[in-house]
């Protein structure tokens, strides 16, 4: 039988990979300018750049704890759902707990 993305209980897979997208189109220009704003060498720019990529290293491995270790009956779905919850806090974290301001910089 063929997977329908589009169903309700499959729609996670395609929204996650869409939401994925966005994020990363959208904070890249903060990771690529930002910095050049406020004259980082190009070593801090290439070490911005790694730790960006960093997560997606470690694809596989997730993989392979998600596929063996399922959580609330599901493989992919509840992991997916930490992972957001995740992201959302360190989100709002680095909103409400950082100051990125020129003179705090300075």
């Amino acid at each position: 039988r063929a997977v329908q993305l589009f169903r309700l209980e499959n729609i996670a897979v395609p929204a996650c990979y869409l939401l994925v997208g966005l994020l990363q189109g959208l904070s890249g220009p903060f990771t690529n300018v930002y910095p050049l704003d406020l004259n980082a060498s190009e070593a801090q720019q290439a070490t911005i750049s790694s730790l960006k990529s960093l997560p997606s290293t470690f694809k596989l491995v997730f993989g392979f704890i998600s596929d063996n270790f399922p959580m609330m009956g599901y493989r992919r779905k509840s992991y997916m759902l930490l992972g957001w919850f995740v992201t959302s806090l360190s989100m709002l974290a680095l909103l409400f707990f950082s100051d990125l301001s020129k003179e705090a910089m300075e």
